[in-house]
């Protein structure tokens, strides 16, 4: 019952990230949408692309709503939590650690949509580059963001009470699943 409570509590929360990342996946999927429905006419479709990168470009996108997520859920707790009289986010090094975690986000953010522009056809430049450079910073986004909302919450981080353990670990299986960021930067090298 303690289980079921505690699911039932946090339903809004985790339905607030899936909607930031369903979102993000919406509006990079309107611009593949467009992509796939001028290449399926095509006799001649490039596999590798509808293959591997469209799948890459909508797990970027999905790291980025992760990313942004915990940015949103970090911030939040530094204006809520007080220590010595004030909110934890007036102390400048939580507003440093804040202050990067949205740096992260949003350049993994426009590199998704660079992507996204390149799967479309209008991109100047390779795709390939495009759609590892925006795989490998959203991953990194993520998993940063990860590690510093837990810091940012300290040991509550790590707690069911607090969702950024579930943040963390969500954006680490996503990452694993393709290999990880290595993978990501030894492609983009060899594509350099």
């Amino acid at each position: 019952a303690r289980w079921v409570k505690h699911l039932q509590d946090n339903m809004d929360r985790f339905m607030a990230t899936v909607q930031i990342g369903v979102t993000l996946m919406g509006t990079l999927a309107g611009v593949l949408g467009g992509y796939l429905a001028s290449r399926y006419l095509e006799p001649i479709l490039d596999h590798t692309l509808v293959a591997r990168f469209v799948p890459a470009a909508l797990e970027a996108t999905l790291l980025v709503g992760i990313a942004t997520a915990e940015t949103d859920l970090a911030v939040a707790y530094a204006k809520e939590r007080r220590q010595f009289g004030r909110p934890i986010g007036s102390f400048q090094a939580v507003k440093h650690i804040c202050a990067d975690m949205l740096t992260r986000a949003e350049v993994a953010r426009a590199a998704v949509y660079a992507a996204g522009v390149h799967l479309d056809g209008h991109g100047d430049g390779d795709t390939a580059r495009a759609v590892t450079g925006a795989m490998l910073l959203a991953s990194e986004a993520a998993f940063a963001n990860g590690k510093a909302c837990v810091q940012v919450h300290g040991g509550m981080g790590f707690t069911w009470e607090i969702d950024a353990h579930l943040y963390l670990k969500r954006a680490a299986a996503l990452i694993a699943l393709h290999g990880g960021a290595d993978t990501y930067a030894e492609e983009m090298a060899a594509a350099l």
